[in-house]
């Protein structure tokens, strides 16, 4: 299975708790020219989280932004690489910078961004000034005050806010509780994907993207094979989750005479669900259909219009739209509850995620997951 998450989301909520730090002043001053233009702001604004061209990593954008009296006037960013910490033992990945981190980084000023400095300066300087300046005018008074801004003083005002916040992304995300072999993170576009290699006996996910094409790309999407949701529904029967024993109509009964299992069988009806009995006598039924799945309230729903008996062995009388309606709600819901299980821990508050849309889509299922803030959390203060 895979899970997609926009960077885009993930870079909006570690960004909000930074914007609310206090800027650092520093004295505003042109080289060759005795005067007093007052003051600029510092302050942290946004965290992005960008493509990296290697399997593993991920590539972060600090942005700082200068100000004058609350207006904007350009923006200094600082780029790193990082490698998250992947934890198949543990369901879980962990992406974090610090302070320390970004000390050796070279900050960085966009062509755009140094356009904007240079007529706030103009502005600034008064009447006659600007001729004072010598060759190469304003645009080299202006390049000389960012390079000292960037290499001299930027230093020491990105250690003193950096010194405020301590961990600057701290991002767990916790995967399903699925038996997991190994996680591959990829970056190859506008996610952050994690592919996850289990242990199960299924078949692998078709080949492809990571996202379905056509899905709201601002959520969060799992993405597993049909066959991993069969395997892990057999599994949540061997451990209780999922009612072992059925009546003949297919509903849960702890004295129903019948035992079931799951299946998925590449083609036409492909969810295959495998009824059985011992006693009184001997009885084995095969149903067959095709999983329509649909996504409201948070809550899934499944409907299989084509389903059908496709063996009987014995004496038996189950009635398919009853099985599908007991044993396939209840493996669909598992479903749910495993890409549920998905939880994302953004410096210190927990998200909740919710089924949005869901579908099948050839031999995959994949399920949409919006993020709210839990409020069993309180929001981290900045």
């Amino acid at each position: 299975m895979v899970v997609a998450v926009p960077m885009a989301t993930l870079g909006q909520s570690l960004s909000w708790p930074l914007s609310k730090l206090q800027p650092v002043s520093v004295p505003l001053q042109v080289p060759g020219l005795d005067l007093g233009l007052g003051t600029l702001e510092i302050g942290l604004r946004t965290i992005q989280i960008l493509p990296a061209a290697t399997e593993g990593q991920l590539a972060l954008r600090v942005r700082f932004a200068l100000t004058s009296r609350g207006r904007a006037i350009t923006a200094i960013d600082l780029d790193a690489t990082v490698v998250p910490q992947i934890l198949p033992q543990a369901n879980a990945v962990r992406l974090s910078l610090r302070a320390q981190d970004l000390v050796r980084v070279r900050p960085s000023l966009p062509v755009a961004e140094r356009a904007r400095f240079s007529a706030f300066l103009r502005a600034q300087l008064p009447a006659g000034a600007e001729a004072l300046l010598g060759r190469g005018g304003l645009d080299v008074a202006a390049e000389k005050v960012l390079a000292d801004l960037v290499e001299r003083s930027f230093p020491a005002v990105r250690d003193q806010l950096l010194a405020r916040v301590g961990t600057l992304v701290d991002v767990e995300i916790e995967l399903p509780p699925v038996p997991l072999q190994r996680i591959v993170l990829r970056s190859p576009g506008q996610d952050l994907e994690l592919w996850l290699h289990t242990t199960l006996p299924a078949a692998p996910l078709a080949p492809g993207p990571a996202r379905v094409a056509g899905s709201d790309a601002r959520l969060v999407q799992v993405r597993m094979s049909g066959s991993a949701a069969a395997e892990l529904a057999n599994q949540g029967i061997a451990r209780g989750q999922i009612p072992a024993r059925y009546d003949e109509s297919g509903e849960p009964s702890p004295t129903g005479e019948f035992e079931a299992g799951v299946a998925w069988r590449s083609g036409s009806r492909p969810l295959r669900i495998h009824a059985w009995k011992q006693q009184p006598v001997c009885a084995r039924v095969e149903f067959a259909g095709t999983p329509t799945l649909s996504a409201a309230r948070g809550e899934l729903s499944l409907a299989v219009p084509d389903a059908k008996i496709e063996k009987v062995t014995g004496a038996a009388k189950a009635r398919v739209a009853f099985w599908f309606s007991g044993l396939g709600r209840q493996t669909f819901a598992f479903s749910q509850a495993i890409a549920g299980a998905t939880q994302f821990d953004l410096l210190g508050v927990d998200y909740d995620a919710t089924p949005m849309q869901a579908a099948t889509v050839g031999d995959d299922l994949f399920i949409d997951l919006s993020l709210a803030p839990s409020p069993r959390t309180p929001a981290r203060k900045p």
